[in-house]
Parts: C-alpha cells; sequence; structure tokens
C-alpha cells in the first residue's frame, strides 16, 4: 500500500487487516483500530525502511522501464538477433543432415548379393563349342578363342561339362582320372589358361564335378576289382551274389555260373544295375553304364579321395562346381531284402529305369550328409582364400525333393521349365510350373531357372523358334539365377542324328527302333557361328563329331549380330535388362493366366522402377487384361519386346494398347507412386 504523504510503499496491505465481525451489533474498540491510527502507523513503517542503508535493503529487481530502456541498446539488440539466427542455423542444420541420411542410406537393411545370385550362367559342351585344332571336337583352346562372344552377351560365369581324362563311353561322365585334363580337349596348360582369361574377363569357372561313378578304367576300379582285400577293395559297391537256397531267385538265372544279381534294380540307362566280375566272383553296382562302376561312399577312404579331388580344382582357380547326379550318391545296404516297388507308369517296359520306383537307390540320408561335407570344404577355403565357392546340384526333377537338397547346397537346379514342350504349351501350364517353384523355394533361399541343357531337347524344337525369345524373357527375368545352354542364344535347333551316326550311349542301348526316342545327340550339335563351309565356324573339317545342323547358313551367330530384334540381340537386352535391381532383387507377382498369356511384375522399392512381363506362349493372337494388383500403375514405357506392334521407348497404356501373337513378349517399365 502506498503512504500518499510520504510517496513509498509501506508494504502493508488493507486486505492483510482482517475484521472481526458485529457482536450484537456494536464495534468491538478493544479489537479494532481506527483507520487514521492504522496509517499512521504504516507512514511510520514506510518512513523507517525509507532512512534503512540501501546496503542493508533486499534487491528488488529493475522496474519495467528500467528493463525496457536497457532491452532497447545496440549491444542486447545484437545479442538477440545473434542467438536468433544461431538457432535456426542449428536448427535448420540438423533437419538437412537428417533428410541426407535418409537419402542416401539404404530404405532397408539387406545382405549383399554373392556373383553367382547376379549373374547369369552359360553351360558349355566343350565337345560342340568350338574346334581349334581340326579333329572335328570341341576344345579349350577353342572355347578360350570364342570367350569374346561371352563377354558380349553380358554373361557373369560359364560352367563347362566334363573335361576330365575319360575313356569317353559316356562322353566325359566316365572318368578315368579326377585331376587330368583329357587330350582331346588339351592340356592342363590350356586349362590354366582358360582359368586365366575367363578372369581377366570378369567371368567365373563352374566345373562338373562326378562323384557317384568313375570309369571302369580308373585305376582305383582296375585295383578293386583285383582283390577283395587290398587297399582299393571297399572303393566300389561289390555284393554277392544271391543264395538260390536261402532266397527267391529267378529261375532265368539261377542256373547261371554268375547266378542272380542281389535285387532288381535298374540302370538309369536300362536293364539290371549290376555286373558281374568274373575276377572277383561278386556283383558291382552301376546306376548308369556298366563302364561306370559306382563308388562306396560309405567308405571313409572314398570320401577322403574326393576331398582332394575338389581341392585339387579349387586350388586351380575353380569358382564353384555343378555337383553331377548325386541323388543316386547313396543307397540302401541291405541289398538282397529291397527290390524296389513297381511304379506304374504307362508306357514302360521291364528293362527301362522309370518301370521301378526307386526309393532305395536314390535321396537317401547319407548322401545329404555327403553334400554337407563338401560344402564344409567349400566355406573353409573360401575363408582362407576371400572367396566365394557356389555349389549347384544337379537334383531330382520332382520340386518338393528338389527342396530338401537346399537344405546343404547354395541351389538345387529347377527343372521345371525342362517341361515345356508340346504337353506344356499354353499361359496356364506354364504359370502352374513356375508357381509350384515359387511356392515351394524355402525363405532366405536363392530360386533358379533352366530351359535348356544337354540331357534334353531345345527349347526352339520342343516349342517352336518363333517362342524363343519369348522363352528367354522367361528364363532371365523370373526371380533368381538363370542357366542358359549353349545355342540357344541363336535359337538353335535340335539336329537330326541317324541311329548309324549315334553318339550317345543312352540312345544305342535301345536300338535302332528306339534309339531317338531317348538319345540326347540332338541337342549336342556343334555351335553355329556362321554361314561359312564346311562346318558353321565350328571347325575347319567336315567330319565332326556329330553333324552340323542343317540350317547353319541363316541360323548363326553372325548373321544375327546384323539384325536389330534378332534373338541373339534380343537375348543381348535382356541380359542388360535383368542387371537393375528390380530383376535381381525384387520381389514376384504373377498374373492370373489364360490359355495364351503368361505375366508377371518384378517389384523392387518406391523410386526404383517396376516392369511387367507379358508373353504368348499360346497359338493366337490375345489382348491382355490390365490387373492393378500385379501392375500398380496402368501407365508404362517399353523397354523390351519382340514381334509386337510396340518400339522401345514407346508410351502404352496397359489397359488399352497390349496385344500379343504367339511368341511375341513385351517388357513395360512403370513406376508406382
Amino acid at each position: 500500500m502506498k503512504d500518499t504523504a510520504n510517496g513509498v510503499e509501506t508494504g502493508v496491505s488493507l486486505k492483510s487487516v482482517r475484521v472481526l465481525p458485529h457482536m450484537g451489533g456494536e464495534t468491538n474498540e478493544a479489537y479494532v483500530a481506527s483507520r487514521d491510527d492504522l496509517s499512521r502507523a504504516m507512514s511510520k513503517e514506510a518512513e523507517a525502511e525509507y532512512k534503512r542503508p540501501l546496503c542493508e535493503k533486499p534487491y528488488a529487481g529493475m522496474s519495467k522501464d528500467e528493463l525496457l530502456q536497457f532491452s532497447q541498446q545496440t549491444f542486447w539488440v545484437n545479442l538477440r538477433w545473434a542467438g536468433f539466427i544461431l538457432f535456426w542455423f542449428i536448427f535448420l542444420g540438423i533437419v538437412a543432415a537428417v533428410i541426407t541420411l535418409i537419402v542416401v542410406s539404404d530404405k532397408c537393411p539387406e545382405s549383399k548379393l554373392d556373383w553367382w545370385q547376379t549373374s547369369v550362367v552359360y553351360q558349355i559342351y566343350p565337345r560342340s563349342f568350338q574346334d581349334s585344332d581340326g579333329d572335328g571336337v570341341g576344345d579349350l583352346a577353342g572355347i578360350i578363342s570364342r570367350l569374346d562372344h561371352l563377354v558380349g552377351l553380358g554373361i557373369g560365369a560359364v560352367w563347362l561339362s566334363p573335361i576330365f581324362a575319360s575313356p569317353m563311353k559316356d562322353f566325359g561322365y566316365d572318368i578315368s582320372n579326377y585331376t587330368d585334363i583329357d587330350p582331346i580337349f588339351g592340356t592342363m596348360h590350356d586349362f590354366e589358361n582358360l582359368q586365366q582369361s575367363l578372369h581377366m574377363k570378369g567371368l567365373k569357372l563352374i566345373l562338373d564335378f562326378v562323384p557317384n561313378h568313375t570309369s571302369d578304367q580308373h585305376a582305383w576300379f582296375v585295383e578293386s576289382m583285383k582283390s577283395r582285400d587290398n587297399a582299393y577293395s571297399d572303393y566300389y559297391v561289390w555284393v554277392d551274389k544271391r543264395d538260390c537256397s536261402q532266397m527267391q531267385c529267378d529261375t532265368a538265372c539261377a542256373n547261371s555260373p554268375q547266378g542272380c544279381p542281389p535285387n532288381n534294380w535298374l540302370s538309369a540307362f536300362g536293364n539290371s544295375s549290376w555286373e558281374w566280375s568274373d575276377a572277383r566272383n561278386q556283383y558291382y553296382l552301376h546306376q548308369y553304364l556298366r563302364e561306370q562302376p559306382d563308388l562306396n561312399h560309405h567308405n571313409l577312404k572314398v570320401r577322403e579321395e574326393m576331398e582332394e579331388v575338389l581341392r585339387f580344382w579349387l586350388n586351380k582357380g575353380v569358382d564353384g562346381f555343378r555337383i553331377d547326379a548325386v541323388q543316386r550318391l547313396h543307397e540302401d545296404t541291405d541289398y538282397y531284402n529291397k527290390d524296389e516297388p513297381l511304379s506304374n507308369r504307362p508306357n514302360t517296359t521291364p528293362d527301362q529305369y522309370h518301370y521301378l520306383n526307386h526309393i532305395y537307390t536314390t535321396n537317401q540320408p547319407e548322401t545329404f550328409e555327403r553334400i554337407a561335407e563338401w560344402r564344409d570344404v567349400f566355406t573353409s577355403y573360401g575363408a582362407e582364400t576371400d572367396t566365394r565357392i557356389v555349389s549347384i546340384i544337379e537334383g531330382p526333377t520332382n520340386v518338393s525333393l528338389a527342396m530338401k537338397y537346399y537344405e546343404v547346397a547354395d541351389m538345387s537346379f529347377n527343372f521345371q521349365l525342362l517341361k515345356l514342350g508340346p504337353k506344356c504349351h499354353s499361359g496356364t501350364c506354364l504359370h502352374g510350373l513356375v508357381q509350384d517353384w515359387l511356392t515351394a523355394i524355402p525363405d532366405a533361399r536363392w530360386s533358379n531357372w533352366v530351359v535348356g541343357n544337354h540331357d534334353n531337347g531345345r527349347v526352339a524344337s520342343r516349342l517352336g523358334s518363333v517362342y524363343m525369345s519369348a522363352i528367354s524373357a522367361l528364363l532371365l527375368l523370373l526371380p533368381g539365377t538363370p542357366t542358359g545352354y549353349y545355342g540357344d542364344e541363336i535359337a538353335m535347333l535340335d539336329v537330326n542324328v541317324s541311329y548309324e551316326d549315334t553318339q550317345d550311349p543312352f540312345g544305342l542301348n535301345f536300338g535302332p527302333d528306339q534309339y531317338a526316342q531317348f538319345s540326347r545327340d540332338p541337342s549336342r550339335a556343334p555351335m553355329q557361328w556362321d554361314s561359312s563351309e564346311p562346318s558353321a565356324g565350328f571347325s575347319n573339317t567336315s567330319d565332326t563329331w556329330l553333324p552340323v545342323q542343317e540350317d547353319f547358313r541363316t541360323i548363326n551367330v553372325e548373321v544375327q549380330q546384323d539384325v536389330q530384334n534378332s534373338t541373339l540381340n534380343t537375348y543381348k537386352s535382356l541380359v542388360q535388362l535383368r542387371s537393375l535391381a528390380s530383376f535381381v532383387k525384387g520381389d514376384t507377382v504373377l498374373d492370373v493366366p489364360t490359355e495364351k498369356l503368361f505375366a508377371f511384375s518384378r517389384n523392387y522399392m518406391h523410386g526404383e522402377p517396376s516392369f511387367l512381363v507379358v508373353i504368348n506362349i499360346g497359338d493366337a493372337e490375345e489382348w491382355y487384361q490390365y490387373n492393378a494388383a500385379v501392375a500398380a500403375h496402368n501407365q508404362g514405357e517399353v523397354v523390351a519386346e519382340q514381334g509386337t506392334t510396340f518400339s522401345v521407348g514407346d508410351d502404352v497404356d496397359m489397359e488399352t494398347d497390349i496385344v500379343l501373337y504367339p511368341g511375341d513378349f513385351v517388357v513395360v517399365k512403370f513406376y508406382i507412386y
């Protein structure tokens, strides 16, 4: 309260004075002071406070006017502006740093892919790729001379069918020395030159590994046949004949000198898988030719020998192995009591492999143990050398069985697309083949695709040449690692081979009436490089190991190089397209198929393009029915095509513009907004 007389604050408020209530309507003078007395008392207090020395008074702060006066001084104005600017500078810097980190960082953490996941694999059948010495058979020096073709294709790895020392009863799959090169292909020096040349050009090298059997001319078998108790006696599967006095026997064999074989098992090439040896007075197992005796992988020494073979080639710079015939690696050892049951497959005869259901000779538990041991070899070698060794299994055609091999190897070959042909020539059938595999593949496992190889007819012959580019789009743009077969990039066809000229023992085993049904020669014909005589640039002799396809003057690499939309140049453009993140890493959405069309999209992440792939595998034209669940945006740009009315770079409305004729395909790029 202010003392008006002295102009000072008294520090006492009227509100602090308590006024007692009236008592019976009278004023209680003993308790209530008069207003004048109170005012005089307060004035005296204010005067005493005023006279008090400043050093004894508490600091009450500046008045509002004083604060305003100081705040307008130049120093304080500048200080406020400096703080204001500094605050916003720091704030905006933090915002910019966060935005930069978001932009430059991966949207989602992901593991780095290995070379075999980002590569296109190209299978070479060495006998048929390029002959360098005029003997009519391809060789390693010939392959070296054609490496620029492989680089031009854009592939990342070469897989060679067997090049090891062999009597060639099964063209290299009957090995007489695992660590030597057969002279027909060249020398170890030639191999080393090939390996170095491939690596210099950025290409990896995958070799065939054939652990199930050897040649009967292998030193191990020669020694094993001599005795039942030498160092190699148990390297192979030897079993005594059936004791017909104790066991049921077929009367046809019971009275013969060699007696009856242990059981009814059949060779993959037909007839019994047991062969009698007079030298040992026993049967030995051969699940292929009788010249290909099965190794006994129950023997630790055999397993050690196989691991040494792998290390030998790893030390030569090999980047991986395709493991051949591995599903027959082990068999049930209760030989006398394990006849295999009938398969009841139609149109098979008792001497044919598929006449039986091979429950005792394929996919045995021990087989997976052996593959796991080889994987350990690859892993330890890779750790020592800072390399990544890939393992690929030639597994079963049955999808669920093939998946079991993913537990012990990087990939099990996917043979689904080998079923494409006269009986599977529609969008719905193709959709089923692809969906079955993609549904079955284990999480975090890498898929793969194959449309042709040395054991099956060429896809251009199975479906028709007009479909070859569309099938290349299928092979190269589905998720996973594609493996192409030499010559498919130019749509080579199967060659007609007479019985007299047939080389394949599988076909010869069935005689002149059935050889064509079983022979694998037609897909193994020499590569067609150019139009020159006598053998399409493959060799300077007309006496090639198999005849050259008669259409070589029009179907060859040289001719197709100069044609913009040739099968070859389309193949190259698709390989290049596959290198994009959406195809290497992206998800896959399959469209609802029709009898003629098969379609799918590949999608990675926002900011990356997505792609719609549509192919016509049917026998008539059809309009594509746009599906927003497959392609989230209907406007796009053509980036690859064959046979359509489009050109690369054209804008396309996927709802109205896409009509495809048989063998046509189109790839449309679009973005998800």
